[in-house]
């Protein structure tokens, strides 16, 4: 990090140059199509850069690698909250934020998430989700979706809001399962319940959604992934905020943030205790809305296969 001025002495107005240590896949082709870019929110560990309706955040190592990240080392930014509202302007090279801040993304190496683990036997799998519903049970945030999956009483408002959406989400997911995806209206239909439901930036029905993707995909489910990729993008514009709506996107383009991964993997693997741990680090209820969603993706695919086994 540079904090002097081309005389070597310490400026008055400092030139801050920050190495970018990573670029998500996402990010780094923003930063080669976009020449200018609204700083369109800060927080402690990040900021958003935004164009229209895509979105990288540049954000601290520990807030994990992801699609749409840059990850550097912030502590030195001053007054990061000042620069809420300012014009980036961006290269393939740089990012440029003002007259004393550059981001240098020449060094930067392409983060891309890793492949999933192997899928467990469906005998496994129906045993794995038992056992992470029993875990959800006991230690889910009591806020957002994930006790409404797993049938606790629904007392929150949002949880009662949720549950016939949800039910109904559902029901299409099982008919798509058995190769019945139904007329592009009632894939829409499905997903629009969801999608914007909750408040913040990331309202829980998006949570919902990117977990079921993240689990689909892991498992191996190709056509119920695309189908749901299909009915969100269809269903998107205008639903959600701008920055959930670019993270639902990235998902169904099959785009996963590290954190979301882990929990996945850690499931995937057998390590329920891990998988828990990691989903509720995941901002305020966050991970345990994509929780929710992955735990009604895992029950649904789960009677399936169970249903399609050839009987003893």
């Amino acid at each position: 990090m540079t904090l002097s001025n081309s005389t070597g002495h310490v400026a008055d107005h400092l030139d801050i140059v920050v190495p970018i240590l990573r670029s998500g896949v996402l990010a780094r082709q923003f930063c080669e199509r976009v020449a200018f870019a609204n700083v369109e929110a800060v927080f402690e560990r990040c900021l958003y850069l935004r164009c229209d309706g895509d979105f990288v955040c540049i954000g601290a190592p520990d807030i994990g690698n992801g699609p749409l990240t840059l990850i550097g080392d912030l502590r030195h930014l001053p007054r990061p909250k000042s620069l809420a509202g300012q014009i980036a302007s961006i290269s393939d090279e740089r990012i440029t934020i003002g007259n004393s801040i550059r981001f240098a993304l020449s060094e930067s190496a392409l983060w891309r998430a890793s492949d999933w683990p192997l899928c467990p036997s469906p005998d496994r799998l129906i045993d794995l989700c038992g056992a992470l519903a029993s875990r959800a049970a006991i230690r889910a945030s009591h806020e957002g979706l994930a006790r409404c999956v797993i049938g606790a009483e629904a007392t929150v408002g949002l949880a009662r809001l949720a549950r016939p959406r949800i039910k109904f989400f559902e029901g299409w997911v099982s008919e798509v399962l058995d190769g019945r995806p139904g007329s592009a209206g009632t894939s829409r239909k499905a997903v629009q319940g969801l999608i914007g439901l909750g408040p913040g930036l990331t309202p829980s029905g998006d949570d919902f959604l990117l977990g079921a993707l993240a689990v689909l995909a892991a498992i191996g489910e190709s056509d119920a992934h695309a189908a749901m990729a299909r009915a969100i993008v269809d269903a998107l514009p205008d639903r959600t905020t701008p920055l959930s709506g670019c993270f639902l996107r990235a998902a169904a383009a099959g785009h996963v943030g590290e954190n979301l991964h882990r929990v996945v993997s850690s499931i995937m693997t057998d390590r329920l205790d891990a998988a828990v741990a990691a989903a509720g680090k995941i901002g305020h209820s966050s991970g345990w809305d994509m929780m929710a969603g992955i735990l009604t993706m895992l029950r649904l695919v789960t009677e399936r296969r169970k249903r399609s086994q050839p009987a003893s």
